[in-house]
């Protein structure tokens, strides 16, 4: 597993990409979120970077819940 991080607008956005598959398919899959920013975005890559488990789905919802 990968980080790729991209700092637009004075806020990082960060995506997980899965490295278990075809170079071609990572590939496409970083060049698709990038189209979505400028050319001139910070960007940083990270990886096998720490997720913290949500073991239920009620602990997911209160995790987005405290974010709000």
């Amino acid at each position: 597993m990968g980080e790729l991080r991209i700092l637009y607008q004075g806020k990082w956005h960060a995506y997980l990409i899965n490295t278990e598959v075809e170079d071609f398919v990572m590939d496409k899959a970083i060049e698709d979120i990038l189209k979505y920013y400028p050319k001139d975005a910070i960007v940083e890559w990270k990886d096998n970077p720490y997720v913290s488990p949500l073991t239920t789905v009620s602990e997911l919802i209160q995790t987005k819940n405290e974010s709000s």
